[in-house]
Protein backbone atom coordinates (compact mmCIF):
# COMPACT_ATOMS: atom_id res chain seq x y z
CA UNK A 1 0.00 0.00 0.00
CA UNK A 2 1.26 3.27 -1.27
CA UNK A 3 0.43 6.43 1.13
CA UNK A 4 0.60 10.13 -0.23
CA UNK A 5 1.73 12.62 1.53
CA UNK A 6 0.58 15.84 1.51
CA UNK A 7 3.23 18.82 0.57
CA UNK A 8 2.80 21.39 3.71
CA UNK A 9 2.06 25.40 3.58
CA UNK A 10 5.05 27.14 4.31
CA UNK A 11 3.38 30.07 6.42
CA UNK A 12 4.40 33.41 5.70
CA UNK A 13 2.96 35.71 8.44
CA UNK A 14 1.06 38.19 5.78
CA UNK A 15 -2.32 37.76 6.95
CA UNK A 16 -3.58 40.88 8.82
CA UNK A 17 -5.91 39.96 11.81
CA UNK A 18 -6.33 43.84 12.82
CA UNK A 19 -8.32 44.91 9.80
CA UNK A 20 -12.22 46.80 10.39
CA UNK A 21 -13.79 44.58 8.39
CA UNK A 22 -17.09 43.39 10.66
CA UNK A 23 -19.66 40.64 9.74
CA UNK A 24 -22.84 42.11 9.27
CA UNK A 25 -25.77 39.99 10.25
CA UNK A 26 -28.99 40.60 8.80
CA UNK A 27 -31.93 42.14 11.16
CA UNK A 28 -34.69 39.99 11.18
CA UNK A 29 -37.62 41.85 11.70
CA UNK A 30 -40.70 40.95 14.25
CA UNK A 31 -43.52 39.36 12.41
CA UNK A 32 -46.09 41.52 12.22
CA UNK A 33 -49.39 41.32 14.45
CA UNK A 34 -51.99 39.01 12.20
CA UNK A 35 -55.84 41.33 12.88
CA UNK A 36 -58.31 39.18 11.73
CA UNK A 37 -61.98 40.72 10.54
CA UNK A 38 -63.94 39.86 14.09
CA UNK A 39 -60.89 41.95 15.94
CA UNK A 40 -61.85 45.17 14.17
CA UNK A 41 -65.27 44.55 14.32
CA UNK A 42 -64.97 43.76 18.40
CA UNK A 43 -62.60 47.28 18.71
CA UNK A 44 -65.57 49.14 16.59
CA UNK A 45 -67.94 47.88 18.62
CA UNK A 46 -66.02 48.64 22.04
CA UNK A 47 -65.23 52.45 21.05
CA UNK A 48 -68.93 52.78 20.20
CA UNK A 49 -70.29 51.36 23.40
CA UNK A 50 -67.76 53.24 25.08
CA UNK A 51 -68.82 56.61 23.17
CA UNK A 52 -72.43 55.74 23.78
CA UNK A 53 -72.00 55.10 27.30
CA UNK A 54 -70.12 58.89 27.81
CA UNK A 55 -73.23 60.42 25.61
CA UNK A 56 -75.90 58.68 27.82
CA UNK A 57 -74.31 60.28 31.10
CA UNK A 58 -73.86 64.13 29.18
CA UNK A 59 -77.09 64.05 27.87
CA UNK A 60 -78.60 62.88 31.60
CA UNK A 61 -76.56 65.44 33.00
CA UNK A 62 -77.57 67.91 30.87
CA UNK A 63 -81.48 66.89 31.14
CA UNK A 64 -80.96 66.92 35.01
CA UNK A 65 -80.05 70.40 34.98
CA UNK A 66 -82.82 71.39 32.73
CA UNK A 67 -85.28 69.79 34.92
CA UNK A 68 -84.02 71.54 37.95
CA UNK A 69 -83.95 75.04 36.55
CA UNK A 70 -87.91 74.66 34.87
CA UNK A 71 -88.44 73.27 38.22
CA UNK A 72 -87.23 75.93 39.99
CA UNK A 73 -89.12 78.34 37.74
CA UNK A 74 -91.94 76.48 37.85
CA UNK A 75 -92.00 77.14 42.02
CA UNK A 76 -91.48 80.89 41.67
CA UNK A 77 -94.23 80.99 39.15
CA UNK A 78 -96.47 79.11 40.88
CA UNK A 79 -95.56 81.21 44.29
CA UNK A 80 -96.64 84.40 42.25
CA UNK A 81 -100.10 82.80 40.80
CA UNK A 82 -100.87 81.44 44.32
CA UNK A 83 -100.03 85.07 45.66
CA UNK A 84 -102.07 86.48 42.99
CA UNK A 85 -104.91 83.89 43.30
CA UNK A 86 -104.95 84.85 47.01
CA UNK A 87 -105.21 88.65 46.72
CA UNK A 88 -107.93 88.24 44.21
CA UNK A 89 -110.44 86.14 46.30
CA UNK A 90 -109.35 88.23 49.52
CA UNK A 91 -110.57 90.89 47.38
CA UNK A 92 -113.60 89.36 46.04
CA UNK A 93 -114.63 87.81 49.78
CA UNK A 94 -114.47 91.61 50.91
CA UNK A 95 -116.41 92.51 48.11
CA UNK A 96 -118.85 90.31 48.54
CA UNK A 97 -119.33 90.83 52.36
CA UNK A 98 -119.85 95.23 51.21
CA UNK A 99 -122.54 93.79 49.03
CA UNK A 100 -124.57 91.34 51.05
CA UNK A 101 -124.67 93.81 54.31
CA UNK A 102 -125.40 96.85 51.88
CA UNK A 103 -128.47 94.90 50.40
CA UNK A 104 -129.27 93.74 54.04
CA UNK A 105 -128.95 97.30 54.78
CA UNK A 106 -131.40 98.17 52.31
CA UNK A 107 -133.57 94.98 53.01
CA UNK A 108 -133.73 94.66 57.17
CA UNK A 109 -135.83 98.02 57.34
CA UNK A 110 -138.89 97.01 54.97
CA UNK A 111 -138.76 93.60 56.72
CA UNK A 112 -139.56 94.94 60.13
CA UNK A 113 -141.79 97.39 59.41
CA UNK A 114 -143.72 94.84 57.47
CA UNK A 115 -144.17 93.08 60.97
CA UNK A 116 -142.18 94.92 63.47
CA UNK A 117 -143.48 92.77 66.20
CA UNK A 118 -142.30 89.43 64.90
CA UNK A 119 -138.77 90.51 66.05
CA UNK A 120 -139.62 91.48 69.72
CA UNK A 121 -141.99 88.07 70.15
CA UNK A 122 -138.62 86.38 69.64
CA UNK A 123 -136.31 88.48 71.65
CA UNK A 124 -139.22 87.71 75.07
CA UNK A 125 -139.49 84.27 74.17
CA UNK A 126 -136.06 83.99 74.32
CA UNK A 127 -135.76 86.04 77.59
CA UNK A 128 -138.94 83.99 79.25
CA UNK A 129 -136.90 80.61 78.48
CA UNK A 130 -134.76 81.64 81.12
CA UNK A 131 -136.95 83.89 83.29
CA UNK A 132 -139.54 81.71 85.18
CA UNK A 133 -139.09 82.93 88.21
CA UNK A 134 -138.59 86.33 88.05
CA UNK A 135 -141.67 88.02 89.74
CA UNK A 136 -142.23 90.84 87.37
CA UNK A 137 -140.64 91.26 83.57
CA UNK A 138 -141.31 94.64 81.92
CA UNK A 139 -141.06 94.77 78.10
CA UNK A 140 -140.89 98.42 76.90
CA UNK A 141 -141.88 99.11 73.14
CA UNK A 142 -143.14 101.75 70.56
CA UNK A 143 -146.50 103.11 71.59
CA UNK A 144 -147.43 102.08 67.91
CA UNK A 145 -147.32 98.41 68.66
CA UNK A 146 -148.72 98.22 72.15
CA UNK A 147 -152.05 97.15 71.53
CA UNK A 148 -151.07 95.10 68.70
CA UNK A 149 -148.54 93.20 71.03
CA UNK A 150 -150.62 92.95 73.89
CA UNK A 151 -152.70 89.89 73.23
CA UNK A 152 -149.74 88.18 72.37
CA UNK A 153 -147.68 89.08 75.39
CA UNK A 154 -150.34 87.80 77.38
CA UNK A 155 -150.73 84.45 75.38
CA UNK A 156 -146.67 83.73 76.10
CA UNK A 157 -147.36 84.97 79.75
CA UNK A 158 -149.93 82.44 80.25
CA UNK A 159 -148.00 79.61 78.52
CA UNK A 160 -145.06 80.18 80.88
CA UNK A 161 -146.92 80.23 83.55
CA UNK A 162 -145.85 84.01 84.54
CA UNK A 163 -149.65 85.45 83.71
CA UNK A 164 -150.18 88.98 85.53
CA UNK A 165 -146.19 89.22 86.17
CA UNK A 166 -145.49 90.59 82.29
CA UNK A 167 -145.77 94.17 82.46
CA UNK A 168 -146.01 95.71 78.76
CA UNK A 169 -145.41 99.47 78.42
CA UNK A 170 -145.42 101.87 75.14
CA UNK A 171 -142.36 104.44 75.00
CA UNK A 172 -141.81 106.98 72.54
CA UNK A 173 -138.21 107.02 70.74
CA UNK A 174 -138.01 103.29 70.48
CA UNK A 175 -138.19 102.24 67.22
CA UNK A 176 -140.51 99.99 65.86
CA UNK A 177 -139.16 96.74 65.97
CA UNK A 178 -137.38 97.48 68.44
CA UNK A 179 -137.21 96.67 72.18
CA UNK A 180 -136.06 96.52 75.84
CA UNK A 181 -136.86 93.65 77.99
CA UNK A 182 -136.28 93.95 82.30
CA UNK A 183 -135.74 92.58 85.39
CA UNK A 184 -135.07 92.75 88.42
CA UNK A 185 -130.79 92.14 88.23
CA UNK A 186 -130.62 92.59 84.24
CA UNK A 187 -132.07 93.34 80.91
CA UNK A 188 -132.03 92.64 77.25
CA UNK A 189 -132.08 95.48 74.57
CA UNK A 190 -132.87 94.81 70.67
CA UNK A 191 -131.94 97.93 68.95
CA UNK A 192 -131.77 97.78 64.93
CA UNK A 193 -129.06 100.37 64.81
CA UNK A 194 -126.74 99.12 67.18
CA UNK A 195 -126.97 95.89 65.43
CA UNK A 196 -126.29 97.35 62.40
CA UNK A 197 -123.63 99.06 63.72
CA UNK A 198 -122.17 95.81 65.10
CA UNK A 199 -122.60 94.35 61.72
CA UNK A 200 -120.79 97.49 59.51
CA UNK A 201 -117.82 96.62 62.53
CA UNK A 202 -118.15 92.94 62.00
CA UNK A 203 -117.18 93.08 58.18
CA UNK A 204 -114.87 96.24 58.40
CA UNK A 205 -112.56 93.75 60.07
CA UNK A 206 -113.37 90.99 58.41
CA UNK A 207 -112.23 92.66 55.43
CA UNK A 208 -109.10 94.13 57.20
CA UNK A 209 -108.23 90.59 58.30
CA UNK A 210 -108.34 89.39 54.42
CA UNK A 211 -105.88 92.10 53.50
CA UNK A 212 -103.50 91.52 55.89
CA UNK A 213 -100.56 89.61 56.33
CA UNK A 214 -102.17 86.70 56.67
CA UNK A 215 -106.24 86.15 55.74
CA UNK A 216 -108.28 84.24 57.72
CA UNK A 217 -112.13 83.33 57.30
CA UNK A 218 -113.85 84.74 60.24
CA UNK A 219 -116.99 84.14 59.80
CA UNK A 220 -119.98 86.97 60.01
CA UNK A 221 -121.45 86.95 63.40
CA UNK A 222 -124.85 88.13 63.04
CA UNK A 223 -125.88 89.98 66.15
CA UNK A 224 -129.21 89.80 67.46
CA UNK A 225 -129.78 91.23 71.05
CA UNK A 226 -127.28 93.42 73.54
CA UNK A 227 -127.41 92.25 77.01
CA UNK A 228 -127.42 95.00 80.06
CA UNK A 229 -127.32 95.23 83.10
CA UNK A 230 -129.61 97.55 85.04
Amino acid sequence: MQMVMKQAVKFTFDTRFDTDETVSVPRVQPASPAYTAADVERARAEGYASGFVAGQAEAAARADHEIGAAMQNFAANAASLLNALQAGTASSRADAAALAFTAARKLAPALIAARPQAEIEAVLRDCLTHLNREPHIVLRVADTLVDRLKETVDHMALERGLSGRIILLGQSGIAEGDCVVEWADGGVVRSYADIEAEIAEIITRYAESLTGPRATDNSLAMAETRHTNF
